[in-house]
């Protein structure tokens, strides 16, 4: 008989290591596979990732300050996925023939949206109070090329910069022609 519940104690014990063992290889993979998530820009997944780490095992710090930090950065990697999708979009042709900026990011976006069947939109703003673009001609003929490459040959044409912001690109001109200067 102390056989038999000596042989069900250590078979319990080893039960219950080997699940803790399981739990942990699980939190493991998780944890990683919010972490690349992250790395992907797909905050939804990495959320959800962190948040089952979570139930699994409440005081995980690692997975908590993920969350916090995603939290708080949110803006920045939609942002950064924005950017990320430009260079996934293949656009087949593009001939711009002395365009202004307005209409070289707007013929863009109408490329992107056509090719991703409207699924995304690029949404660019010009922000130009000086009117410094309409001066800038841009001729571009390319082919089969990503849709950030065409950007950034729209963009140094132009001479201009953009910020990616979580819902639009921002463009605005280089150097001194929108500042103000005090003396």
């Amino acid at each position: 008989m102390m056989v038999l519940v000596t042989t069900l104690v250590l078979g319990t014990g080893a039960w219950a290591d080997k699940a803790q063992e399981q739990a942990a290889a699980r939190v493991a993979t998780l944890y990683k596979q919010g972490v690349s998530a992250l790395n992907d820009g797909d905050a939804k997944l990495a959320q959800e990732c962190f948040l089952t780490v979570l139930q699994i095992e409440p005081g995980h710090g690692n997975a908590r300050y993920q969350l916090l930090n995603l939290k708080s950065n949110g803006p920045k990697l939609a942002a950064l996925v924005r950017k990320k999708k430009l260079t996934q979009i293949q656009v087949p042709k593009v001939n711009f023939a002395g365009s202004t900026l307005s209409e070289a990011v707007e013929g863009l976006d109408l490329l992107i949206e056509k090719e991703t069947d409207g699924k995304c939109a690029a949404n660019f703003i010009i922000q130009d109070p000086q009117g410094v673009f309409e001066k800038r001609p841009i001729t571009i003929k390319l082919g089969k090329v990503p849709a950030s490459v065409v950007f950034e040959y729209i963009l140094k044409m132009a001479n201009a910069s953009a910020r990616y912001d979580e819902h639009a690109i921002l463009i605005r001109p280089i150097g001194g022609e929108a500042c103000l200067l005090y003396t």
